[in-house]
């Protein structure tokens, strides 16, 4: 068949080329496709009016952007979030193939139907080995490394045999207790003897970017001494390494238009993972795009509307809370509203259950489970589950901020109290003094509570006299409540006993509760009570500056000033004193 243009409007990449990712000469066919005998899917819009074509590509991305801005809505909110993305990630240059030690065809997944979200092979084309061009940038992505990381060559990407058995691992110990939303014993045997990953086909692209993104995420959890110590290579270096692979093994898989809840699990864990160490807005950005495909694939219903089976259903509701529990934690850390509604987690999650039908035990005896096995203990999922309700609810004071009565704030610090309520009945029966994951979800509800008695008193979100009135609550108390809060986060975070699961803590910085008490602390007029303060949060600031970043910084750019200001007429003071005395 010759080559010709259609010639009807303007031509775009073929919808082939669109999913194998290749370059499109936008005739018909195209020579892409006619010379690996594909069917080629053309693609036109209308030409546009005169005048409007020749607008360039950045003026329009502005005038769709700012026609966004005003609007208050969240699910606007995210949808401009996801045309931030998808004009980035379609504003880049095609650039040559790399070789990812992939085998076999790659399945690619059609727009999703409600089934075969386990990878059972119901997919609508197979193209024969195509590969994501490594030279492409994402940027939701693309880690722009720092003055650890080093530069990686093709030949070092690879990871050594025998890392990510290890990685693995170190994932079971210290991130699936955490995150209970992978079956790992089937994984296990996946890494460490070639099966297949439940019912996964041996060449389909998820498992591999699963095992990648727990690679990864593993990665961020160790420190610099440890990764010298297993891996014999610093963190930046194995950071920037898994990372790559990472990215290169979700875009294998397709992961923006995936129907496939293994490829989300692997995009999770890399945003989590990037989250950890990487102090960009690209993570909070790209959840928006993990929240859609998520909805799109109706985890947030408790029984879809198809067939799945027990360790599935269970599997989608958990990597639903654990989703939903990332939008708390972003809103939080970014001082903006979620965008999840309070009443998002109507999906219950149940305690473990040994599904013995779906999946045969490990062969080998290096396996570090006993027998068969099911998803890990969910505890920490339904602890933060109503961790996360109560600061739904409390998160927006009412009345556009102004002063509540003394019977909000009862109900209020109710909600909170109802949170430790329902939390230690269910670490009821753990031993804390033997295992160290009990004692950090012991030190978790207390630090939690802490923090939720804070907000029922002075939300995240609000106007700035969104304090309560203070013949309800003396400013004193407030700064009581802060303190006492930062306290506790600190004795938690320095606790050696719970080092395997310190990189979670990491993920939620104190800028609300350190903005609070340097702005009670400068507004005191007793001085000694100011004295006091002063070096106390002088003293948790300087402790917990792991936690803030360069964002939490900007949040407290205020506070800090004046808190600096503060300290150093402190300073002058304490000298003019020492002075006279001598």
């Amino acid at each position: 068949m010759s080559q010709f243009s259609l010639g009807f409007g303007a031509r775009l990449t073929c919808e082939t080329c669109k999913r194998r990712k290749v370059k499109c000469d936008k005739l018909y066919p195209c020579t892409s496709c006619r010379k690996a005998n594909f069917a080629c899917v053309p693609v036109e819009r209308t030409r546009l009016p005169r005048g409007r074509s020749a607008k360039t590509k950045k003026k329009r991305f502005q005038e769709e952007i700012m026609s966004h801005v005003q609007t208050p809505n969240l699910s606007s909110r995210v949808s401009m979030l996801e045309g931030l993305v998808h004009n980035l990630l379609s504003s880049q240059t095609e650039s040559s193939l790399e070789d990812l030690n992939y085998s076999g065809s790659l399945n690619v997944g059609s727009s999703w139907s409600g089934v075969d979200t386990l990878g059972s092979g119901n997919r609508d084309a197979s193209l024969e080995g195509t590969v994501q061009p490594a030279g492409r940038q994402h940027h939701g992505l693309n880690y722009q490394s720092t003055s650890q990381d080093h530069y990686i060559s093709p030949n070092d990407v690879a990871p050594r045999e025998g890392d990510e058995s290890r990685l693995l691992q170190i994932y079971i110990m210290q991130v699936d207790p955490i995150f209970p939303f992978l079956q790992c014993s089937s994984l296990w045997a996946h890494v460490t003897q070639g099966e297949p990953y439940l019912t996964y086909a041996a060449d389909h692209p998820a498992p591999r970017a699963l095992v990648c993104a727990i690679s990864y995420m593993t990665i961020t959890t160790l420190s610099n001494d440890r990764c010298h110590q297993e891996f014999n290579s610093s963190r930046g270096l194995l950071l920037n390494k898994y990372h790559s692979l990472t990215k290169r093994a979700l875009e294998h898989a397709d992961y923006i238009n995936t129907d496939d809840i293994a490829v989300l699990q692997a995009f999770v864990l890399f945003l989590v993972s990037i989250q950890a160490h990487d102090q960009s807005r690209r993570a909070w950005t790209m959840l928006s795009l993990a929240l859609r495909i998520a909805q799109s694939l109706l985890l947030d219903i408790s029984d879809p509307p198809f067939m799945v089976t027990p360790l599935e259903r269970e599997m989608r509701r958990r990597l639903w809370h654990i989703i939903s529990l990332l939008d708390v934690q972003a809103s939080f850390n970014h001082g903006s509203a979620p965008m999840l509604q309070p009443d998002c987690l109507e999906a219950q999650i149940f305690p473990a259950i040994d599904f013995l039908d779906f999946f045969a035990p490990p062969k080998d005896n290096s396996s570090p489970f006993p027998g068969p096995s099911s998803l890990a203990d969910p505890t920490f999922i339904m602890v933060m589950a109503e961790g996360q309700r109560a600061f739904r609810s409390l998160n927006l004071c009412g009345n556009a901020g102004l002063c509540m009565t003394s019977i909000d704030i009862h109900c209020r610090l109710q909600t909170a109290a109802t949170f430790q309520r329902n939390s230690q009945a269910l670490l009821k029966g753990l031993l804390p003094d033997k295992i160290p994951f009990h004692l950090f979800l012991e030190q978790l509800v207390e630090v939690t509570h802490a923090f939720l008695q804070l907000v029922a008193v002075k939300p995240v979100q609000g106007t700035a006299k969104g304090y309560f009135s203070q013949d309800i609550i003396s400013p004193s108390t407030l700064l009581s409540l802060a303190t006492s809060f930062l306290q506790a986060l600190n004795n938690m975070y320095q606790d050696p006993r719970i080092e395997p699961f310190r990189w979670y803590v990491r993920l939620f910085a104190p800028w609300h509760a350190f903005s609070v008490a340097m702005d009670i602390v400068c507004a005191c007029d007793d001085s000694s009570l100011q004295g006091y303060y002063q070096r106390l949060v002088a003293g948790l600031y300087s402790s917990l500056q792991e936690l803030l970043q360069d964002t939490h910084r900007r949040l407290l750019q205020q506070p800090l000033h004046q808190f600096a200001m503060l300290s150093q007429t402190c300073i002058n003071h304490s000298l003019a004193a020492d002075s006279f005395l001598s």
